[in-house]
């Protein structure tokens, strides 16, 4: 999951998906999402494999993309209504917070930090995840050993940004059970990729084109690896295959595929592409605060600013999440209000001030792009470097290059964005850093095109 939702407007480059592995798992732990469902005829899939070596120019919307099956509709793919999904949610809660109260065991923690975990992930309520970790810290104290709460604890870390502790407290699961090995693998992976400890991370990521497991899960993180190294098409076709492999009745995995391949199309410039996969996603799950957002994104961007603002205010509402006031903001500006960009962008600000004080961590990048994008360089420069500190992957050294560049700083922009190409990972934002920077040894070729 993301615990600062990820965006771009503008100056802004972190549009990243979220983190593959946290989000479904939260899903495919929790009992509501292992039934059987109805799948779409596969027969329209092209083949995977056959996207490794042809790269699509940058600009060209994948063939997938055209599929009437893709993506899947509620009839071609049925599953749980969305009130009836999040009523069970908040019901379950309830009754593990009741059960808590009565009996603070680590089994009945777990399960509540589970379900407030994937609650957070839909509805975006910074105090869900709050809540989770309080009550696995809690058990922590006198369950200092037990294998469920440690990787719960350290994903809830991983979430919050604290990736060294979340690393420390993996290390501290002590001959983990068949179960819990692979959650393990993959937080650690998710963990050395937001560190961009790249070097770490396998085949999967370095070779997403390579056929390997048919899990819906691995495709997404091999769809997300193919679209850092700068491939759309792969990407999108590995989105696709997950969608057709889908055979349970929860909907947010849906949701949250439609939503990565959403971001994937906006971050190559597919706007209207990518609405129509936010717009899917909200159909089925019309909760899901990321997908709500990001359409909001992508109207504000075809000028249609009275559907995006009505989707704002509505997201905003239901997180509080700086981020969108500052995204409506953007829009009443170019919506030619300039008082009330102002007033958001005067709560965007006092929102920042707030999260920074309490999880700075998470919210340092966030913050940075937010302050960037008033033109406040100075404070931008400050976050930025505070957060290259804490992890130096693509993005960070990305965001730092922009406010260089803001400042009148090309040798420290090439600096970074050169060390980006070192990384051997090509994302989009990466070409397009490279010609705005202007600078004389980076390559824009590298991964592909």
């Amino acid at each position: 999951m993301t615990s600062a939702p990820s965006r771009s407007d503008g100056a802004r480059t972190n549009r990243q998906p979220g983190p593959w592995w946290v989000g479904l798992s939260l899903c495919a732990l929790m009992t509501a999402c292992t039934t059987t469902s109805t799948s779409v005829d596969q027969s329209e899939s092209p083949p995977v494999a056959a996207a490794s070596t042809d790269w699509l120019p940058q600009g060209t919307v994948p063939t997938v993309i055209r599929l009437a099956s893709y993506p899947a509709t509620p009839t071609q793919i049925r599953t749980t209504s969305a009130s009836i999904y999040l009523g069970n949610l908040d019901a379950r809660i309830a009754h593990l917070e009741k059960t808590y109260a009565n009996q603070p065991r680590a089994d009945v923690a777990n399960a509540l930090a589970l379900s407030l975990g994937h609650r957070f992930q839909i509805v975006g309520r910074l105090s869900d995840a709050l809540r989770a970790r309080a009550v696995v810290s809690e058990q922590l104290q006198a369950n200092p050993a037990h294998p469920q709460l440690l990787l719960a604890h350290a994903r809830q870390l991983s979430q919050f940004h604290d990736f060294d502790q979340a690393l420390a407290a993996l290390d501290r699961i002590d001959q983990p059970s068949p179960a819990l090995a692979e959650p393990i693998t993959g937080l650690r992976a998710e963990v050395a990729q937001a560190l961009g400890r790249y070097e770490q991370l396998g085949e999967r990521f370095w070779k997403p084109e390579k056929p390997g497991s048919a899990d819906v899960y691995e495709l997404a993180a091999r769809a997300n690896a193919a679209v850092l190294q700068g491939n759309l098409d792969l990407a999108s076709r590995l989105y696709f295959d997950a969608q057709s492999r889908y055979r349970d009745v929860g909907p947010f995995p849906l949701a949250w595929l439609h939503t990565q391949q959403g971001i994937a199309l906006l971050r190559f410039g597919h706007i209207a592409e990518a609405a129509t996969f936010f717009s899917a996603a909200r159909e089925r799950l019309p909760q899901y605060y990321l997908a709500t957002e990001h359409l909001a994104e992508c109207l504000t961007e075809m000028g249609e600013f009275d559907q995006a603002r009505e989707l704002y205010m509505e997201v905003i509402a239901q997180t509080g999440n700086p981020e969108f006031m500052a995204a409506i903001a953007g829009l009443e500006e170019q919506a030619g209000n300039a008082d009330k960009a102002a007033q958001w962008r005067s709560r965007a600000d006092s929102g920042y001030q707030s999260l920074l004080a309490d999880q700075a961590g998470a919210y340092t990048q966030h913050a940075a792009e937010f302050y960037l994008e008033i033109g406040n360089s100075q404070r931008a420069e400050q976050l930025a470097t505070d957060n290259l500190r804490r992890r130096q992957d693509v993005d960070s050294r990305l965001l730092l290059a922009q406010v260089a560049l803001a400042q009148g700083q090309q040798g420290r922009a090439c600096e970074q964005i050169e060390l980006a190409v070192a990384s051997g990972l090509n994302p989009p934002e990466l070409v397009e850093l490279i010609d705005a920077a202007k600078c004389p040894t980076a390559d824009a070729t590298v991964g592909g095109s």
